[in-house]
């Protein structure tokens, strides 16, 4: 049976699925037991007093020990149990925080509650607030300084004008219109507050010389819009594999970027179904295409080092620290009595304040609690009584590169469909200043202005020029971004696993959801807008801008990735591949190429094994082992030639190879000294060298697939690594183990492995204002976490 036919095979028996596979129970139902964590804290106010030491409310940092110590606080309402004094922000909305300050809105009206949610937010997170709005407009250099002027071209060439986020909040509903308004007020009435009481004013203001001016509707769509586009996906890396097969050639595009990688692991089991992107392709046609492809790349010009490496800066460094794709893990199991159980940790990289607030919003007939992004009325992540959600970045590749050929002497004239076209064009002035520096640190003012011109094509943003070629990207979310927020709310209103289903076919973005209601159901779906490939086309590579690579169209939402109560009874994703037939694209998420190495592969062992006696300890105890253990070090055990490289080993080979035998993964482990084990240190120098010999045959265009892994995965391998490990002999892991160990000796000055023990690692914590950023141990866990357990 060929790939399309099993594909359509399977979704007719996920229709199946969806339509009769969930528990028939009517009974009374709700969250049983539910808890959570936001470090540093729930507050990002720094005091005008506080202002050189990062100090101001009680809750900046009272989380962070509790997160260190796997720790949690309960997520269950507030109103079922105590709570700290009552606030009444106006007649029929009141807040009540608890003992970590997380506000607790009831009110008697959405429009009420919604008021009052955006009024303890910006209690909380005023500044933060200020400089998403700076962000995402393309103005953040105004607040911080001519180092954010490369972020704010992007968000002004890349996103979109205020008429056309104008355009796009006219077409939202009206519901969702009348919550963004009572939002916007509950701002503002707090903005009002603050400006004739200099003891609630953040200390930013001071240090930047501004005041808080009115929030507008506007600000909260530019939040919305850049939200849905950053956090689930990147841009592609088009021009990365054009120059890797340039300087060295196709085959080191299949062998380090295949588009199914051997030995990776869906989130949805192959036995319950299984989707493509739009039309499934056969092998012979996929080779086809990347033989048109390869052919259609020589004619283009090399790229640059530093275009070729651009979109990975872009998914790294997005503007204002908002949308930092780090990655993110979740898992769901069902127990046989009716009981389900959800974890959800998103990885967003951390930060003082966190890009996460917490807040419980209440109004007849509907309670929500969790964790959303200050400036928009959603809750992103969390639960409502009777069924919970989490999210995870899909990763997938929802937009294509596009070579537009450039008219000689015109470079604002490209070709398309055999026509000259004009680009349109706009020049944008890009103010700067940078007034924190001289509060802070005695420095002198920083100000100017700087006008570039940016243009689109029929097919996008240009984002880069080379020769007589201008590369621009199409977006299949492009100018659909905010409808997202329509599919939040039906999610936020859910009753049970059908209406997250229901839920799913309304949002744009490509963020994974898992979700579990109260009568032990469990789901995943994979949404949002994907195009449908042009078939003739590789997905890696650029497409020609000349009208011959066009999309068909999108693929139906109905008919994306997704499944309920799968027969194996549990769920588990790490970023990774959806389904069995999905590609790997142009690789956005160069993790997903390590196949069998990939950190979701770890996940799901864990995961099985929860399954088979789940409770809500044992979900925590799952997550402790997957955040401070290696993964790949588990992983390589069982799925490479590791342990047949040993028992050849002898001399310095042996001693680093008995070294990694000997060690379990767990580089969170201390002694006295407060060192780990030396285990971690051998691991990380044998995956350089293993990668080094393996990378060395494909020449020199490969260098990038022995990338360093994301900050939120400091121990995740590269693909060059994995590649090593999946593909060396036991004689040539033996040899870069030799290699390893005179490199480890000369490192610690000593030859004896025992000693070879670095200091515990630190996270790279962020500051996303005045506060300072309190020491915390590297973990491979979430920004935040929840586990929640629902049943009758």
């Amino acid at each position: 049976m060929g790939r399309g036919s099993r594909g359509r095979a399977a979704l007719a028996a996920t229709v199946t699925v969806l339509a009769s596979g969930l528990a028939a129970s009517a009974a009374a139902a709700g969250v049983l037991q539910a808890e959570g964590v936001l470090p540093p804290g729930q507050s990002g106010f720094v005091s005008l007093a506080g202002l050189t030491s990062g100090t101001g409310s009680p809750h900046l940092y009272d989380q962070n020990q509790m997160y260190i110590d796997f720790r949690r606080k309960p997520l269950l309402f507030q109103i079922d149990r105590p709570v700290g004094a009552v606030e009444t922000p106006r007649p029929g909305v009141t807040i009540a925080r608890d003992a970590a300050g997380v506000p607790a809105v009831r009110a008697g009206n959405e429009a009420d509650a919604w008021f009052g949610a955006g009024y303890a937010i910006a209690q909380d997170r005023l500044f933060q607030l200020e400089a998403f709005r700076h962000a995402t407009k393309g103005r953040l250099a105004e607040l911080t300084g001519s180092g954010a002027l490369a972020d704010d071209l992007v968000s002004r060439r890349d996103y979109y004008t205020e008429s056309e986020r104008q355009r796009m909040y006219e077409r939202l509903s009206p519901r969702l219109k009348t919550r963004i308004l009572a939002y916007r007020d509950g701002i503002n009435a707090w903005i009002d507050r603050v400006r004739l009481s200099p003891a609630d004013l953040p200390a930013e203001y001071v240090a930047t010389a501004t005041l808080p001016t009115p929030w507008t509707v506007d600000d909260s769509i530019a939040v919305g819009i850049f939200l849905a586009r950053t956090v689930p996906s990147g841009d592609g890396n088009e021009l990365a594999n054009l120059r890797t097969v340039q300087q060295s050639g196709v085959r080191a595009l299949q062998q380090l970027l295949p588009l199914r990688t051997t030995g990776r692991r869906p989130t949805i089991p192959a036995a319950d179904a299984d989707f493509s992107q739009g039309r499934a392709r056969t092998a012979r046609e996929e080779r086809d295409a990347l033989k048109r492809s390869a052919a259609f790349a020589q004619t283009l010009p090399r790229p640059s080092a530093v275009a070729a490496a651009a979109p990975a800066r872009k998914a790294g460094l997005a503007p204002g620290r908002i949308g930092r794709t780090g990655g993110s893990y979740m898992f769901a199991v069902r127990r046989k009595d009716g009981h389900a159980f959800l974890f959800n940790g998103p990885q967003l990289g951390f930060s003082t304040p966190e890009l996460f607030v917490e807040v419980e919003v209440h109004w007849p007939g509907h309670d929500l609690r969790g964790v959303t992004a200050p400036g928009i009325p959603v809750i992103g992540i969390g639960h409502n009584g009777k069924v919970a959600w989490g999210f995870t970045s899909g990763l997938s590749d929802e937009d294509d590169l596009y070579a537009e050929k450039l008219v000689p002497g015109k470079p604002e004239t490209y070709i398309y469909k055999g026509q000259e076209r004009q680009m349109e064009c706009r020049d944008e002035t890009f103010q700067f200043k940078n007034l924190a520096a001289a509060v802070l640190g005695g420095g002198l003012p920083e100000a100017g202005q700087r006008t570039e011109r940016i243009c689109r094509t029929v097919h996008g943003p240009v984002q880069h020029r080379e020769g007589d070629v201008a590369y621009a990207r199409r977006y299949a979310i492009w100018m659909r971004d905010v409808e997202t927020l329509e599919g939040i709310v039906a999610l936020n209103d859910a009753a049970s696993i059908r209406d997250v289903d229901r839920a799913m076919n309304l949002v744009t973005w490509n963020e994974n959801v898992m979700a579990a209601d109260s009568q032990g159901n469990i789901g995943y779906w994979h949404p949002g807008l994907f195009q449908q490939r042009p078939k003739g086309w590789d997905d890696r590579l650029p497409y020609p801008g000349t009208g011959e690579a066009e999309w068909p169209g999108l693929v139906d939402r109905t008919r994306t990735p997704r499944v309920i109560n799968p027969k194996q009874g549990w769920l588990a994703n790490w970023n990774n591949v959806p389904t069995r037939s999905w590609t790997n694209g142009d690789g956005e998420s160069p993790e997903r190429v390590s196949g069998a190495f990939h950190r979701g592969s770890f996940l799901m062992d864990l995961v099985r094994r929860l399954h088979r006696a789940p409770d809500f300890e044992a979900a925590k105890a799952t997550v402790q082992r997957a955040g401070s253990t290696a993964q790949q070090r588990v992983l390589a055990v069982t799925r490479t030639r590791l342990r047949a490289a040993a028992r050849g080993a002898t001399g310095d080979a042996k001693v680093v190879l008995d070294t990694i035998l000997r060690w379990d993964g767990d580089y969170v482990r201390t002694d006295a000294r407060g060192t780990i084990d030396p285990g971690v240190a051998t691991w990380l120098e044998l995956k350089r060298r293993a990668a080094a010999i393996a990378l060395g045959r494909l020449g020199d265009g490969v260098k990038r697939f022995d990338g360093t892994p994301s900050r939120s995965h400091e121990y995740d391998i590269s693909p060059g690594a994995a590649y090593a490990l999946r593909t060396l002999k036991p004689a040539e892991l033996r040899t870069a183990a030799a290699a390893a160990h005179g490199a480890l000796a000369e490192r610690f000055g000593t030859a004896d492995a025992s000693a070879w023990r670095d200091p515990r690692k630190l996270y790279d914590v962020g500051a996303q204002g005045a506060g300072s950023a309190p020491d915390l141990p590297f973990f491979d866990r979430g920004t935040w976490e929840q586990v929640i357990e629902l049943g009758p």
